[in-house]
Formats: structure tokens, C-alpha cells, sequence
């Protein structure tokens, strides 16, 4: 299970870098849907994060739990920050432009959203028991 959710991020986050530069999902100003603003280090953070996500489903199985907690981690503050400050912790805005104010408007909203859902399922993965019962060594 966990590992079919490693390549669903996977799948997830280097499918949002490819969309970001095919023609018709791209408007003129540079926002996906017209709604999201994605720049070069959202760019790079997306293709990381999804890059990271195949490494831990192929080669590192034992590392998923910590790869979706620090997904939720950070993907979870950017959003926060998103919402309260109008700016971004992955893509440095924060850091760059300084503080900003809180949007909770709808728009705002849609936007933080994906982080907001993806860092949720990621939490509760990262942090959830293994369902399958630990075997004796009878």
C-alpha cells in the first residue's frame, strides 16, 4: 500500500513538471489552469519531490514512511504559509519577498488546496501503524 502511494506522488508531482510545460495547460502569463503561478523552483521542487518519491517506491522501501512525512511536513507549511501570508515556503517566496498577509479567499484557497489534500493523506500514511500484523518467528 505504502508503496503504491510513493508512486502515486511520484506519478503526481513529475506529471504536474511535464504539464507545466505542454502547450494549452499554460496561459500566456504563466499560470497552469489560470490558476496556478508555477515558477522555475516550484518547477524543480515538483520534479525533486517526484524523483525523490521513485527512489524510496524502487530502491529504499524502508525510507516511504519518512519520505511521506516530510512531504506532509513541508508541503503542509507551505500551504499554512500560502494561506496565512500569501507567499510560498517551497518556492522561497517567503524568504525572498518577506512576510505577507493572510488570503483566505476562494481563489487563494483553490490554490493552497493540492498541498493542503496532498500533505493530509501524506501525513496520515507517514504516521499510520502498518494494518498488517507483525509475523512470529515461531
Amino acid at each position: 500500500m505504502l508503496t503504491t502511494l510513493a508512486w502515486v506522488y511520484t506519478v503526481g508531482f513529475v506529471g504536474v513538471f511535464l504539464i507545466t510545460h505542454a502547450p494549452g495547460f499554460t496561459d500566456a502569463d504563466g499560470f497552469l489552469f489560470g490558476l496556478f503561478k508555477i515558477d522555475p523552483i516550484d518547477d524543480v521542487v515538483h520534479l525533486l519531490s517526484g524523483l525523490v518519491g521513485a527512489v524510496v517506491a524502487l530502491r529504499a522501501r524502508n525510507w516511504i514512511r519518512t519520505y511521506l512525512l516530510w512531504v506532509g511536513i513541508l508541503y503542509g507549511l507551505d500551504a499554512v504559509i500560502g494561506l496565512t501570508q500569501s507567499r510560498g515556503l517551497l518556492d522561497l517566496s517567503i524568504f525572498m519577498q518577506g512576510m505577507g498577509t493572510p488570503d483566505f479567499s476562494g481563489k487563494n484557497f483553490a490554490v493552497n488546496l493540492p498541498h493542503i489534500v496532498l500533505a493530509g493523506i501524506a501525513l496520515v500514511f507517514g504516521f499510520r501503524k502498518s494494518l498488517t500484523p507483525a509475523r512470529s518467528a515461531a
